[in-house]
């Protein structure tokens, strides 16, 4: 199954080689794609076990979450280049994919299509498109819409950039037990309920 978005994305990415700065009311205003600046994702909520705590992908389901703290040696941060598109969203581009002339990685979120309020996150591979072939995407999994076009963060402070979000939907992001021993997948929940919502924040990483 493939999403209309991520077609949608490719159009956008085409003319986005050189990003603009958010315009006010978007946030993360001064924000461009040329410094090529790496960024991970990371918990913000001190009175919360996972405040800290970097988002990775978990082995088995390849979602994006938080590692159990009995993991050792611990697994390193996924890497983003963030960028503007054209619908005044970001998208964020995994590391390593400017140098692989045949794929690029991107952050997509997951969208239920059962009806209820919730996406997951995944890093989702598509091949770049030449004069000879079209670009292909992985398939989005079954039940899912996917989407790498939608994500938003506020303006930078001590060049951080926090409120990193999903923009299908109003929500809040909830950590859920339900990795086994692996740790904890992260949701974007419309509706969280007695859970506790975390923020996550956009984090350089030094020396990219």
């Amino acid at each position: 199954m493939r999403n209309m978005s991520l077609y949608a994305f490719v159009c956008a990415f085409a003319t986005s080689v050189a990003a603009m700065p958010a315009s006010a009311g978007h946030g993360a205003t001064g924000f461009y794609k040329r410094n090529a600046q790496y960024f991970y994702l990371r918990a913000n909520y001190p009175d919360q076990p996972w405040h800290g705590r970097h988002v990775v992908a978990l082995p088995t389901s390849h979602q994006l979450g938080f590692e159990n703290f009995t993991v050792h040696p611990e697994t390193p941060p996924l890497k983003f280049v963030p960028f503007r598109l054209r619908n005044g969203n970001f998208a964020l581009q995994g590391e390593g994919s400017n140098e692989d002339p045949i794929k690029a990685t991107y952050l997509a979120a997951l969208k239920s299509t059962t009806g209820t309020r919730t996406a997951s996150m995944a890093v989702m591979y598509f091949s770049k498109p030449s004069k000879h072939s079209e670009t292909i995407f992985d398939a989005c999994p079954e039940g899912y819409e996917c989407a790498v076009d939608q994500w938003m963060f506020d303006a930078a402070v001590d060049n951080v950039y926090p409120n990193f979000r999903f923009e299908g939907f109003n929500g809040s992001w909830i950590p859920f037990k339900d990795a086994g021993t692996e740790g904890w997948h992260v949701y974007w929940k419309g509706d969280a309920g007695p859970s506790h919502p975390i923020q996550i924040d956009m984090v350089p990483v030094n020396g990219s």
